[in-house]
This record gives structure tokens, sequence and C-alpha cells, in this order.
């Protein structure tokens, strides 16, 4: 980010103004601050004085750019520097979809108003350069906000022009601190410290010609100073201020007194705008450039570093523009191989935009060239809001003629869920008759995308891709391929093409891609009950993005870990790689972990009862569902919606969920009356109508739903999803006063599937898991390891969900296979060499295990090892005697 700092001289000698200190302390008392004057009035220099003078106060600061002229990249930024500052700032959730599904701006707003009133201490949000955000939506939004602020917060401004929203209300309310032109003026006292920092002296004459000549604006005034330390006594006389004048003496006074190689060297630099030395050397064909910006440093040309880039530099505007006008007039021939040279360079440094505006300088020939280019490093890291911003005004003509333009721009817009955009584009491709392959690609990949589960990919058209002789497009289809087969629950072969195309799209360097094949490879391990293999992939994912911070592919990544935490109950983590992902969340990113994103952190803040924001992620998850035929997605947003109702306890949210997705009218049509192939939708939906079923106190029909549901799961090899549903049916026994069916049920989901399949999403999706779970356990009807107990704690502690006793901490901790294997050699006797010998283990192993066994029983040796375990026994059977006694009482 390009910052502001003074010149280097006499722009580094910095005035102190105490008065407009002591009036920017004044905006404690105001909601908003408005520093309104035009460039060179010093309001950025008097901004960050202030913060560096108040640093007990809790600030922080954003400098914008025109870049920020985006919303999404606003308030993304906004949402980087208030998070820093404020690390208990609520997420804000604006990115490219919510930008695509036009995000009202009153939502936007109220989701601020709601985090800075979370805020606990006084605040105070700088805002540098505010004319930059200039778009009508970010400017709505500012005025919404303003109007409902939290009396702890201030928002403070810089800007060159009056916003674009009334600060009429602001003024009448005493709500508005305004800070003008006139305020920034220097004085007469002022003038004179600034000549005396540069040793001068300057008569009352001088300083009141000064004065007057440039009206107190800073810059004018430091101008002036420069002249007078430069040209000797008498100079002020002979300037005057106004800019032509400032020019001039930049034409017959600066450039004048440089050498023809450093005269040179400042005039080419200009049209670069912000360089290094490594920059220059690169397009001037040098090597000496380092010591050519220390010169210009040295003689004071006004140059200016770049804030937060060590090493790159500026000039002051008023000199860049004599300077470009200089250039275009002494060496008009020279200008476009240097913005060519410079395009070049920019494009190796991954700089595209920067790039392709150096390019539109130069020639029609070198943008074209630079673009396609361009496209093909965004293709690789999936950056497709740039492929669809640069190529949208590209004429149909030219992308038609070019496949490297026409491939990323269509695959652009299928997958940002533009289709009838798409389909017109691929008509006019079609018309030009290029490679058929190419054509076929993208007519199958727009299929997939816009009908998901209803399109079926023919034999033919799988081996016609994959036989593509288009190197990438092969690579391509076969992601493609992987993702059709895993639509359909075909895991096999879904994992056969993934791993295909995993291993082509690394070598030819597409890394979006390539974790977009990791992700297929996840999802695969997930669905048919390999968890520790999916999150050895989602932990593999993270590391090879790790360098790629907020890349599409690390968002992927980040986002597959996020639910691999909750997973594992790791909830604060997950919470936060969910709050890092969703900014930057766009049409890139795969619709499992957009929908992942939302529907995660939605529940982990229902969790912490924020239901009011839960609720607006759901909300805007089903305006992006709206761009598609995502039925699937929907069902899980139905299920998720409905689930935060049931565990809100207000049935009219419940039926207020039920009919939103008309699920009383799926039950009444027998939608789920019998099996059927599995299909996601259809699932979530029968999952979503059980529970509705369940809170209506009608366990039968739920029963009957979710049988059928478990056949579907099971033959269809969706582990993942059968576990989930038959936990639900574990559940109905145990309320229906069967708690020896349910542990027995559950006894087998964990043969069948293994203890690590049931994991925080089976317990969050079948409310009444855990009271089943920790009753079986506690009766010794179900075996939890110490390790589970331990992750799962609070879901199995006592009262977790609906006041039963839990799990007994101080109870001894359950034993390990290996360590009950141990124990009953002990009892027999046994040496530990002999029990070495016997389990085939090292005697230390041995020792080890046995010192675990000792604590976790209490006990200090073998000998009380085995009296206690003898002691358990005896109470067992009296435990069991109990809870049969309950379990008939309760059926009575």
């Amino acid at each position: 980010m390009t910052g502001k700092s003074g010149l280097s001289s006499p722009g580094s000698v910095r005035l102190r103004r105490d008065e407009l200190l002591q009036l920017l302390d004044r905006s404690a008392d105001f909601a908003l601050t408005l520093l309104l004057a035009p460039a060179g009035f010093g309001k950025s220099t008097l901004l960050k004085q202030w913060q560096q003078h108040r640093p007990e106060l809790r600030s922080t600061l954003l400098t914008l750019d025109p870049g920020d002229a985006d919303p999404v990249r606003f308030f993304r930024r906004l949402n980087e520097v208030l998070r820093h500052a404020v690390p208990e700032f609520d997420t804000l959730s604006y990115n490219h979809l919510s930008a695509e599904i036009a995000l009202p701006p009153a939502m936007v707003a109220e989701s601020l108003e709601q985090a800075f009133a979370a805020v606990r201490e006084p605040l105070w949000l700088l805002l540098d350069d505010f004319h930059h955000a200039g778009t009508p939506f970010i400017q709505e939004v500012m005025a919404l906000l303003l109007e409902r602020l939290p009396a702890h917060v201030h928002i403070v401004m810089t800007t060159r022009r009056h916003p674009d929203f009334s600060l009429s209300r602001l003024k009448l309310e005493d709500r508005l601190l305004l800070i003008d032109g006139h305020d920034l003026r220097v004085n007469a006292p002022q003038i004179r410290q600034l000549a005396q920092r540069l040793q001068l002296s300057l008569t009352d004459a001088e300083v009141g010609r000064l004065l007057e000549l440039t009206e107190g604006w800073m810059a004018g005034v430091r101008i002036a100073l420069l002249v007078q330390s430069r040209s000797g006594p008498g100079a002020l006389e002979r300037f005057n201020g106004r800019q032509p004048e400032i020019v001039d003496y930049f034409a017959h006074v600066v450039l004048r007194d440089l050498t023809p190689d450093l005269r040179d060297f400042v005039l080419c630099t200009a049209a670069l705008e912000e360089f290094d030395a490594t920059f220059c050397d690169a397009v001037l064909a040098r090597s000496d450039s380092a010591r050519l910006i220390n010169l210009v440093a040295h003689q004071a040309l006004f140059l200016q570093e770049c804030e937060g880039r060590p090493g790159w530099y500026r000039y002051h505007l008023l000199f860049q523009d004599f300077l470009e006008n200089r250039l275009r007039v002494e060496m008009p021939e020279r200008v476009a191989p240097l913005h060519a040279a410079a395009a070049a360079y920019l494009l190796r440094q991954g700089a595209t935009e920067l790039a392709l505006q150096h390019s539109q300088r130069s020639s029609p020939q070198s943008f074209e060239l630079t673009l396609s280019d361009c496209c093909k490093l965004w293709l690789s890291k999936g950056d497709y809001p740039s492929i669809m911003h640069w190529l949208g005004n590209v004429p149909e003509e030219k992308l038609a003629a070019s496949s490297d333009l026409a491939l990323p721009f269509i695959s652009a817009l299928i997958l940002s869920r533009r289709f009838n955009q798409a389909l017109y584009y691929l008509d006019v491709l079609a018309a030009t008759a290029p490679d058929g392959s190419t054509i076929l690609f993208l007519e199958m990949m727009l299929q997939l995308f816009q009908h998901d589960t209803d399109f079926r990919m023919h034999a033919d058209h799988a081996v016609l891709l994959e036989s593509c002789r288009h190197h990438d497009i092969r690579a391509f289809s076969l992601a493609m391929i992987a993702y059709h087969h895993m639509l359909h629950a075909d895991f096999v072969p879904a994992r056969k093409y993934a791993l295909q195309a995993k291993a082509v799209l690394g070598e030819l360097g597409y890394t979006y891609l390539e974790a977009y094949a990791d992700l297929i490879l996840i999802l695969c391990d997930r669905n048919t009950g390999q968890i520790l293999g999916a999150i050895q992939r989602a932990t593999d994912l993270v590391e090879r993005t790790r360098g790629q911070p907020e890349s599409p592919a690390w968002v992927n990544a980040t986002t597959a870990m996020a639910v691999v935490r909750y997973e594992q109950n790791c909830l604060d983590e997950a919470q936060r790689l969910c709050e890092e992902a969703l900014p930057l969340v766009n049409t890139a990113c795969a619709t499992e972990l957009l929908v992942a994103v939302y529907l995660t952190l939605s529940r982990l803040l229902a969790h912490k009862g924020e239901r009011a924001r839960a609720q607006r992620l759901t909300t805007q998850l089903g305006r992006i569902l709206q761009l598609g035929n995502y039925d699937r997605f929907v069902g899980q947003l139905a299920c998720e919606e409905l689930l935060q109702a049931m565990v809100s306890g207000r049935s009219e949210d419940v039926e207020k969920v039920a009919r939103q997705h008309q699920l009383p009218e799926r039950l009444a049509c027998g939608t789920w009356l019998q099996s059927r192939p599995y299909e996601e939708g259809w699932e979530r939906y029968g999952l979503a109508a059980a529970l509705y079923l369940r809170s209506q106190g009608r366990p039968l029909e739920a029963e009957a739903v979710l049988a059928v549901l478990s056949v579907s799961t099971h033959e269809g090899g969706v582990l993942a999803r059968a576990v989930v549903v038959d936990a639900n049916r574990v559940v109905l026994m145990h309320q229906r006063g069967e708690p020896a069916a349910a542990a027995c049920w559950l006894q087998q989901m964990v043969r069948e599937h293994g203890l690590p399949c049931i994991n925080r999403i089976v317990f969050d999706e079948a409310p009444g898991l855990a009271d089943c779970m920790r009753q079986a356990h506690q009766h010794y009807q179900l075996t939890l390891p110490d390790g589970y107990l331990m992750v799962f704690r609070d879901v199995l502690a006592a009262g977790a969900s609906d006041g039963t006793p839990g799990v007994d901490n101080t109870a001894p901790a359950p034993l390990t296979e290996k360590e009950v294997e141990i124990l009953d050699l002990l009892q027999k006797g046994l040496s530990n060499s002999a029990i070495s010998a016997a389990i085939g283990i090292a005697l230390s192993t041995t020792k080890w295990h046995l010192k675990n066994i000792f604590a976790k029983l209490g006990v200090a040796n073998r000998t009380a090892a085995i009296l206690r375990v003898s002691q358990m026994l005896r109470e067992r059977p009296a435990r069991q005697s109990v809870a049969k006694t309950e379990e008939i009482s309760n059926r009575g």
C-alpha cells in the first residue's frame, strides 16, 4: 500500500501544530470529525501526528488509495485494520459474493453497527484520504452507519472533497466536528518555525509576503522555502505562489542544476510513478539506480518514501505531473518502451494490475500480450474476478479469435454463476469454429455447474475430454470429471480422476485447481468415513498454501481446515479460521467450501448465543444460492436453519423454517416414503424433515424418514451422512425409553465406522446424542477412551443439554485397549518382563503403560491396581441393576 510522507527536504521537517492537535482532541465529543481541504494542507500529517500524540487512545488508521473505490476491497481492508486493533471486533462478512447478490447497504451498516457496539472501550477509526472511497455503495453505508454509530465510537476522516452524503443531521444533532482549509492554514509563527529548521532567517516582510502568496497552503509554503534555500536571499520577492509559477520553478531551477545523466534518470523514473532501485535497473537497463536515487534524495528533488515499503519512492504529485509532461515533450520516443519494460517487469513480479496499467500506456499490441499473460496467471491462481473485470470490455471478435482469452473468460463466468452470459459468449465462440475440444469442455462445464446434480456426463464425453490434445484443457477436464463423480457419490472414480488432475495441474503450475483437486479428495475421504485421511490432506493443503495468503487456494484450504477443527471440537480456532476466510470468499471458491464457511461460522455463532449474526449469514447464503440450481446446498441451509430454530426452543421459529422450505408439503407428497440412490439434496431435506417431525412430537414418522435415509446413505457409501442419520435414530430410541437399544446401536456405529466418525458435526446435527453416549458410558455399555472424553468434555459434561448427570470427571479415566490387555496379564501375576514378552513390546514401553494405568486407577503399585480392579468389578453389577430399575420405572 502506498502511503504519504513529507518531502525529503523540506518535507521531512514536520511542523507540530498544537492548536490543531487540541482541536482533534475534541473528536471524543463527536461521532464524525471531518478534515476537509484540498491537497497539500497537511491533513494526513496532522492525523498521524494526533494518533502518535494520543497513544493512550484505542485508534486504528486506514490510509485509502484509488483501489478502495471497490467496495469489496474497502470493506476487506477496513475489516483487517479493525481486527488488528480490536481482536474482538466481529468479522464483517462483505465479500465478492455479497456484491454479486447486491447485499443492501443497510445490512452492511447494521453489521458494522453491531460489531462496534460489541467493542467495550472507546474506539477511534481514522480514515485518511476518504475521497478515494467515492463509490455510492460505500458512501451510503457510511451515512447509515453514522446515523446509528454507538456513542463510544468516533470516526475521523480526511478528504479533499465533501462526502457524497448529507451532513445536515449530524450538524443539527451536534455530532459533527468540521476542520477545514481555514483551520489548517499555517500562520506567521509557524512559517518562521519551518524556516528556522531549514536554517533560514526571514524578515517580517518576507513572512508577510509568503502568507499573502500561499494563503497558508502548507505545500506552497514548503516549496517557497525550498526556493529560498536553493536560490539565496531575495528569491521570495521573485516567487509567485500560484501553481503555474511553481511548475515554472521546477523547469528553470530544479532540472537546470542536474547533470545530464541524473536529469535523464529523473525524467524516465517519472513514468514509473513508484520505484525502487531494482525496478529502475530493470526498466532503464542500468545497474547504478541505487546511487542515483540517493543523489535525487540528497538534492531534495521532492522525493517521497512509500509508507510501509522500505526502499520504494515516488515524487511529489506536482513534481510528478511536471516530469511526465516534460518526458513526453523532450523524449516522446521513449515513453512507450519505458511503459512496456515496466509492464514486463511488474508481470514477472505478479503485479498484474500495475502491469496492465503500464501496458495500456505503451501500445495496443503490448496491452493485448500483457492481458493474455495476466489471464494465464489469474487462471492458475483462481483469480476469476480479475479475469471478468479486464476481459469484460474486450470486443467480442477479439475474445472469439483467441482461446487464451475466451477459455479463461467463459470459465470465470461459469464459476461466477453468470450462466446466461457464459452461454452467450459460448455461442459467439462456437460461431468462429475453433478447437472443438475447447467448446466441448466449456459446454460440459456450463451444464455441470448450472445444473449441478441434475446433469449427467456421458461416458463418451469423459473419454473425449480426458484425451484432449490441449494439455491445459485436459488437466481442467480431469478435475471437472472428478467433481462430477463426487456429486453423484461415485467416490471411487472421483478419487481416481482427482488424483490424476492433482498431478497434472501441479506440474502445470495451476495452484488453485490443484487445490481444488485436493478438496475433492478431502470430500471423498470424509464422505467415505476416512476421517484421518481427510484431516491429513487438509493439513497438507494448508501447509502448501501457507505462502499464498489471501489467494483463492488459501481460502479453500483455510475453510477446509476450519471444518476439520470444528469436527475436532476446537470451536474457537474454527471460528477464527472462518472469520479469516469469509471476507475473501469469492466466486473462485469451491461451492462446497463457500457453503461450508457460511454455515460453519453461523453454527459457531449460534453456539455462542449470537443469533442475529448467525441468521445474517444464513440469509446471505440463501441469496447467494439463488444464483444457480443448488438444491443440495439449499438442503444444507434448510437443515442448519431448522437445527438453530430447535436449539432456540421457539416452536414458532421451527414452524417458520419448515414452511419456508416447504417441509410439510414435501412430507405430504411422500418424498421419503421409499429409498432411492443417494442424492445429497434429498438426504439433507429429509434430515430437516425428520428433525421437524421430532420437534412436533411425531417420533414414529421421524423414525420412518430416518430409516429410509439410512438405507440410502449406507447403500450409497456416504458413511459420513450415514453416521448422522443413524445418530438421530439413536436419539429417538433413547427418547422412546429404550436406552439399551440405543446403546446397542451406538456400539454398532462405533464398530462399523470407528469412534472418530462421531465428531462435533454429528453431535450438533443429532441433538440429544451426547445424552445417549453419556448414559451408555456411565452404565458401562459404551467405552469412551480418555482422549475422546477430553476432546468432547464440554459436549459430554453434566447438564450439557438437558441437565442429566454427565461423565464423572472424578471417576477413573477409561483405559486404552493396550492398557486393558496389560492389566489383564498383571492380574494373572505376570512380571513386567513376562508381560513384555507376551505382548511383544519393549520392557520400557510396558513400564510406561503401567505408569499410566496406575495414574488412571489412582494407585501407586501393582497390588493396589489389582485390588482396585476387583472393587470396580464388584460395583458394576450393582450399577447395572440400578440402571435397569430406572429403565423399568421410566417405562411404567
